[in-house]
């Protein structure tokens, strides 16, 4: 007698993927799920499908390897289609998996028509596979492995008959050995080429993206730095790359909306080197990053290449094997160092903290947010700390939030869905229950997702949820008072919600702060507390984030 489907399912997964995945049980992947937590699997069942495919999301952000989404099909499935989207637009590799109805009689759940979640699925993943019958459940899997885990990762969707998982399979026992990036064949002229302008250049820069982080290449990214004395940059989502203490070190390139020190090297620089970037539109400030200089963009995924800036050359390449081969051919090349790039660096992070620090000088009245992601930064300051945050206006103002060493900070700059930051601290709480968490979410964001604070308490895990609350979606105000010179009242206003009291309800501890001076003695309490925490921060609705401040020519909304 074979091994059930079910049973050849859960065991593959749990060999090769993990043992973590995330879920909204349902009657019919209900066997599924007993099949894995019979073999060690850790289900995570949160509340709420969008909820389920944000926790996998973060939660392969972190290990920086596959996790495994399993939902239902129809309403589950069609839920989890957000954050999936966001994984395929962002590179994160999902094994996804839901049931089907096929060929049913018309009184099976969910049921809807039989290619449907398949055809609907391939739009937003790197492939739409199925299971067509019990003996190639084995060859399935191991090839959406390899899909998600190859060239620029994401996520790959499988499609299960519900009818197949009671059935019996002879189906082989084969695991596979992880693909940690794509062979591409790699212009051996352009990197000669990309060698002779950065050996050349009088000041070549550098801007490092999450490609560099996931093909493991931050040593060699900064050995060519320290080769070329070249500072370094960063886009949003690989801060944390580099420590920003290394003397080369120039901030967040994302246009007038991350560093100026970041903002002001690169228009001077004469090469720019991008390495595992997107050029996005959040991730460059609207498009205020000043590219003056010569543009290599290097990137995995030919569709990301000079989609938004134009490269002076464009190389397809893996970001580690494309740096072992350009330092290969640097070491035989005769550099042109400038001098004084350290120096120019201090002078230029001295006029950018001045300019911080008058913000800070200067706050009176309401809670300002910029005050909040400080006293944040200053309060989970033990190493270690995991940062997720989700879509608004207090994200923006953690752009210029610094991110060191043995850090993790989570956010989207892509496809910018809500919803991303309550979930995924449940998940980082679950998966590094010995670090601190904290969520940095808007009122807005938490009113989507922010439930699954119950899931932290279920699950016995104590992230701190910070909420920036003033009653608005604050940024989508700053944006209307951008486009139309006012904002409509209806649009933007949310209800006014003691996120204190929530928290008690949920099981959680609830903090309120009204005034400055109680921000960092009450993130301290939240800090040594051993349950989920939400600091529901009152802050001033009329603010406009630092970075916006610069971009738009605006003080106040």
């Amino acid at each position: 007698m074979g091994v059930k489907v079910r049973d050849l399912v859960s065991e593959w997964l749990i060999n090769n993927v993990g043992n973590y995945v995330f879920t909204v049980a349902a009657e019919n992947i209900l066997g599924l799920l007993r099949s894995l937590i019979n073999r060690g699997g850790f289900i995570i069942n949160s509340k709420f499908e969008p909820s389920a495919g944000f926790m996998a999301l973060v939660s392969s952000r972190l290990l920086l390897k596959p996790s495994t989404l399993i939902v239902t099909a129809g309403p589950g499935i069609f839920g989890a289609l957000s954050p999936i989207a966001e994984a395929f637009i962002e590179g994160d590799p999902l094994i996804v998996i839901a049931t089907s109805i096929i060929g049913g009689k018309g009184t099976r759940m969910h049921q809807i028509r039989d290619d449907t979640q398949l055809n609907t699925l391939s739009n937003v993943v790197k492939a739409s596979l199925r299971v067509s019958n019990p003996s190639n459940v084995t060859e399935v899997l191991t090839k959406a492995y390899r899909i998600a885990t190859s060239g620029k990762p994401g996520p790959v969707y499988i499609d299960i008959p519900s009818d197949l998982m009671d059935l019996d399979t002879t189906g082989e026992r084969k695991d596979v050995n992880p693909v940690t990036g794509e062979t591409v064949a790699i212009n051996n002229d352009a990197v000669k080429e990309a060698a002779n302008l950065l050996s050349n250049a009088e000041l070549p820069v550098l801007l490092l993206g999450r490609g560099v982080i996931l093909s493991g290449a931050k040593d060699l990214a900064i050995k060519l730095a320290e080769l070329l004395n070249a500072p370094i940059t960063t886009t949003i989502m690989a801060k944390g790359l580099i420590s920003p203490n290394h003397p080369l070190y120039a901030g967040v390139a994302a246009g007038k909306a991350g560093n100026m020190t970041a903002y002001e090297i690169i228009k001077k620089a004469d090469v720019v080197l991008a390495i595992g970037n997107r050029f996005s539109e959040i991730g460059t400030g609207r498009y205020s990053l000043e590219i003056r200089g010569k543009l290599i963009h290097v990137n995995i995924d030919e569709y990301d290449l000079g989609r938004a800036y134009e490269p002076y050359l464009r190389i397809r390449a893996d970001a580690k094997e494309f740096l072992l081969m350009l330092i290969n051919v640097l070491k035989g090349m005769s550099i042109r160092r400038r001098g004084g790039v350290i120096n120019e660096l201090r002078e230029l992070w001295s006029i950018e903290n001045r300019e911080l620090n008058s913000y800070y000088e200067k706050a009176t009245g309401l809670i300002k947010p910029w005050e909040v992601i400080r006293a944040v930064r200053d309060v989970f300051n033990k190493g270690g700390s995991i940062f997720i945050g989700d879509v608004g206006a207090h994200r923006i103002e953690s752009f210029l939030m610094p991110i060191n060493e043995n850090e993790h900070y989570v956010t989207s700059t892509s496809y910018v869905s809500m919803g991303l930051a309550v979930p995924g601290a449940v998940a980082a709480s679950i998966i590094y229950r010995d670090r601190d968490v904290v969520a940095l979410v808007g009122d807005g964001g938490f009113l989507m997702t922010g439930l699954e604070v119950a899931t932290a308490v279920q699950y016995g895990v104590k992230p701190k949820i910070i909420v920036f609350n003033d009653s608005a979606y604050r940024v989508l105000r700053i944006y209307e008072k951008v486009r139309f010179s006012n904002a409509t009242e209806s649009l933007i206003k949310l209800p006014s919600i003691d996120f204190n009291l929530l928290a008690e309800s949920l099981g959680a501890e609830g903090l309120r702060i009204t005034r400055r001076e109680e921000l960092r003695p009450l993130l301290n309490e939240a800090l040594n507390s051993d349950k989920a925490t939400i600091v529901d921060v009152h802050i001033d609705p009329n603010t406009i984030p630092i970075p916006y401040q610069r971009l738009y020519g605006l003080n106040t909304i």
